[in-house]
């Protein structure tokens, strides 16, 4: 594929102004004439200061991180708090938020990045180290795909700093200057860029990147594909796009690489061209926080669904059914046309119905996806009853969640092609996972367990009907298959 033409990165600098200082950033490579390695040499590079509403929010976070003194000022320290507060509402979507406390226990496997840490939560872990490294070579190679200078590469995330240390979390900037925090933007940034261009382009960017960034990057890509989608291993959306400006790096191409079902398997996707520009003319409308956002857009879907809303004639009680039971009550497990996470729902026929899921290869990575997905969907929701698609994911694992309580159940989902397999968890694995999630809360899964209930409600005579046939049907034919025995042996004899 031939590279993409691009334009120079286009970053807003209004509030910006240059102070030319001789600051040392730590591994910052410089191209030079001799050599295709980076020349360990002292650059200077500009560093910038905020100005207008980004000055007042820097004295402002400044102020609120200070022990507050009543005795100075009593209504300032009430008027500051609430300023805070107002101010974290209005970004609370953009935010790079911790993970909730009550989202259950998974373990670390699915919370720390296993090699590289993408902003300040887990940076400058001693088992993270070796990724430093590749931090610097990234850079090297970042700025040389660009054409820019470094002191225009530095600036546009700088530009943008300021920005970004407001949607992190509070007491965790309190004790990191703009000293650290810079440098770790650029290099992060570098990093994830160079290796999102790695992924989608890796013929004509192995002529461009460093033979041991290739390297490192081949025998590591497992690990970083995990980290770089963890909720706490996020660089915000600002700092990621700015960079990307500079190269000719396809943010969509990237997201829309990541699918949670075997791409081995053909998957009916009716009006695939619709759909597809549908996808297209949505994601240039959304603005995602951060890239575990963005790929949760791409795999969940963009048609927004209904939200829960009871029916007033039918009460719906709460009720729970494994997906073992639900072939007694004539109620088919079928994998989804799509494979957006948002179309999931219950269709009901005459005799029987259909409860229809999109398929999922759960293997240890795509595990961890759905974990983060859900994590950042209960994080990023302010008022969590008005969402609808907008928390799919907890839907989807609490509806799968909810299917299964035994081993077995993991097999019936197995044999129906809802879970795919081939190298993922184990059938205990796959129900301890499931099971440990079940405190997820989403509108989809009420409205499909509704919709099953109110099934249940509606054909009760049928189902029962159902129900005793599944549990003796083979009883009832073998019963038949002796009358009939007992009439054919009846004929012969009466003929005689």
């Amino acid at each position: 594929m031939e590279p993409q033409v691009w334009e120079p990165c286009r970053y807003e600098a209004a509030d910006w102004s240059m102070e030319h200082h001789p600051v040392w950033i730590p591994g910052v490579p410089v191209p030079c004439e001799s050599t295709e390695m980076a020349c360990l040499e002292e650059t200077l590079v500009a560093r910038s200061s905020e100005r207008g509403k980004q000055q007042q929010l820097f004295q402002y976070y400044t102020a609120a991180a200070s022990t507050p003194s009543y005795e100075d000022d009593p209504f300032g320290v009430f008027e500051r708090k609430a300023l805070e507060l107002e101010h974290d509402n209005d970004q609370w979507g953009r935010k790079m938020h911790r993970y909730p406390e009550n989202i259950g226990e998974v373990g670390e496997q699915y919370t720390v990045p296993m090699m590289v840490s993408i902003g300040p939560y887990h940076h400058g872990r001693h088992h993270l180290k070796k990724a430093e490294e590749a931090k610097h070579v990234a850079a090297y190679s970042c700025i040389k795909h660009s054409g820019l200078s470094v002191q225009e590469m530095y600036h546009a995330v700088v530009s943008v700093a300021g920005e970004a240390r407001s949607l992190y979390d509070r007491d965790t900037m309190a004790g990191i200057g703009d000293d650290d925090f810079l440098p770790m933007m650029f290099y992060d940034a570098c990093f994830l860029v160079q290796f999102m261009l790695w992924s989608t382009r890796k013929g004509t960017m192995q002529l461009q990147m460093h033979p041991w960034l290739d390297y490192f990057l081949k025998s590591k890509k497992g690990d970083i594909y995990h980290d770089i989608l963890l909720l706490e291993n996020q660089l915000p959306w600002v700092v990621l796009k700015t960079l990307a400006s500079c190269t000719s790096l396809n943010l969509e191409s990237f997201a829309k690489g990541f699918q949670l079902h075997n791409s081995g398997i053909h998957v009916v996707v009716p009006n695939l061209d619709l759909e597809e520009a549908a996808t297209t003319s949505s994601s240039a409308l959304y603005k995602p926080p951060h890239l575990l956002g963005y790929v949760r857009f791409h795999i969940v879907g963009t048609e927004k669904s209904e939200t829960y809303q009871p029916h007033k004639e039918t009460k719906v009680k709460s009720f729970s059914v494994r997906a073992m039971e639900l072939a007694e009550m004539g109620i088919t497990l079928t994998p989804s046309k799509t494979t957006k996470l948002a179309h999931m729902g219950f269709k009901e026929g005459r005799l029987s119905a259909e409860l229809f899921l999109p398929p999922v290869l759960l293997t240890y990575a795509r595990a961890s996806y759905l974990f983060n997905m859900a994590a950042f969907e209960m994080t990023s929701q302010a008022r969590p009853e008005h969402a609808g698609e907008d928390t799919a994911v907890c839907s989807y694992v609490q509806l799968l969640g909810m299917l299964m309580d035994r081993e077995q159940d993991v097999q019936e989902l197995r044999s129906k092609r809802i879970l795919q397999g081939g190298g993922g968890l184990t059938d205990k694995e796959t129900l301890d996972f499931f099971t440990s999630l079940r405190v997820l809360r989403g509108p989809l899964y009420h409205r499909t367990i509704r919709d099953v209930e109110m099934y249940k409600q509606n054909s009760r005579t049928w189902v029962k009907v159902y129900v005793f046939w599944y549990k003796y049907k083979k009883t009832v034919l073998a019963v038949l298959s002796g009358i009939a025995a007992l009439f054919g042996i009846y004929g012969a004899l009466s003929k005689r």
